[in-house]
């Protein structure tokens, strides 16, 4: 064991309480005598039980010490409760070693992702004995119409989920999108939490936030002649954002009008809930890259004899042997009699090729 490690070890030990009962009985079974085969077994589960106490005992001081959190993160199992799963988000995120307690709960925010448009954090639970969990549902609830960046109401879509990880531990994420427009290259995120499962409190969690590592590594190419048209239907590119872990591509959609205002395409472009159409993003393998989001602006605009809305389809980086990528148009009309989910019917015409460097 290096010195390092063992002086971290001793000092977050020195913050753990140990019954001295449970010293006394184990230095009282220690007192009979052995046989030889005896000893040999004691040993065994002796080194056994000193193992997993050794491990209980750094899993509970890497919820006290930033520095024992750093460590922990490098071992499997343990270090899974501080990590994103994915290694690419993982890579890319900070360390924050943020801990707030209140009534005997530890709330913390071991790492978060952020690249200016998306924002993820990973947060750990920590529940005393005789905790009673509300069932089927996040142990907390975040109030996301008080969250805020540099004191102003952070917008955007915004999601969180928890679950129970090990005795007294959850562990859980919290994930915002589309809340670029408010948030700066560097800032604090401010989360009020008022109720963690039925017990009542405050913890206020202040995160910082900075997408300077993943803008530096951030590509932003303009194709040309990324675009595709038919049956007076345009789809082109506009600007490609390639970042290490995620892509964001900008897109436009025409469609020519009619002297009286009507579409001059066959298709109803337009679905019950106001969406033009849905797109697939592939390779050149036809292999998914997922996840992919499409985000619409707010509403459509008419310009000459034009109707035209703009979007981002957002998805996950392709590993680097991938050079360019196809959007494919998908058509929502689940209402059509034989049409479900997953096989709305391709617009393979307005398929457009996307180069990524």
């Amino acid at each position: 064991m290096s010195d390092i490690f063992r002086k971290i070890l001793i000092e977050d030990a020195a913050r753990i309480n140990v019954s001295q009962i449970t010293w006394k009985q184990v230095k009282q079974g220690h007192r009979r005598t052995r046989t030889k085969t005896d000893w040999k077994r004691g040993l065994l589960i002796y080194g056994a039980s000193a193992a997993i106490l050794l491990i209980v005992a750094i899993g509970a001081s890497g919820f006290v010490s930033p520095v024992m959190a750093k460590v922990l993160q490098k071992i499997p199992i343990i270090g899974e409760l501080y990590s994103f799963n994915d290694p690419k988000l993982n890579q890319y995120s900070s360390e924050t070693n943020l801990s707030v307690t209140d009534k005997g709960i530890t709330i913390s925010v071991p790492k978060v992702y952020y690249d200016g448009k998306r924002l993820f954090l990973i947060y750990t639970i920590q529940v005393p004995e005789g905790y009673e969990p509300i069932p089927n549902r996040p142990q907390i609830m975040i109030p996301f119409d008080k969250v805020q960046m540099n004191g102003k109401r952070l917008s955007g879509g915004a999601t969180s989920w928890d679950s129970l990880e090990s005795k007294n531990m959850y562990r859980g994420y919290i994930e915002y999108s589309r809340a670029s427009d408010q948030i700066l290259e560097n800032g604090t995120l401010t989360i009020p939490i008022d109720q963690v499962g039925k017990v009542k409190g405050s913890w206020m969690l202040s995160v910082p936030v900075s997408n300077t590592t993943v803008y530096k590594t951030i590509e932003a190419p303009f194709p040309k002649n990324a675009s595709a048209t038919y049956d007076g239907i345009t789809l082109t590119v506009n600007k490609v954002s390639k970042g290490p872990v995620y892509t964001d591509i900008s897109m436009e959609l025409r469609q020519t009008l009619q002297a009286n205002g009507k579409p001059k395409s066959k298709m109803n472009l337009v679905d019950s809930f106001g969406v033009p159409m849905m797109f697939n993003v592939v390779d050149t393998n036809h292999q998914f890259i997922n996840p992919a989001y499409i985000n619409y602006d707010e509403h459509f605009k008419e310009v000459g004899n034009e109707k035209i809305w703009n979007f981002t389809i957002e998805c996950k980086t392709p590993p680097s042997d991938v050079k360019t990528i196809v959007i494919e148009p998908v058509l929502l009309v689940l209402h059509k009699e034989g049409v479900t989910e997953g096989n709305c019917p391709k617009i393979p015409q307005l398929a457009v090729t996307v180069p990524l460097d």
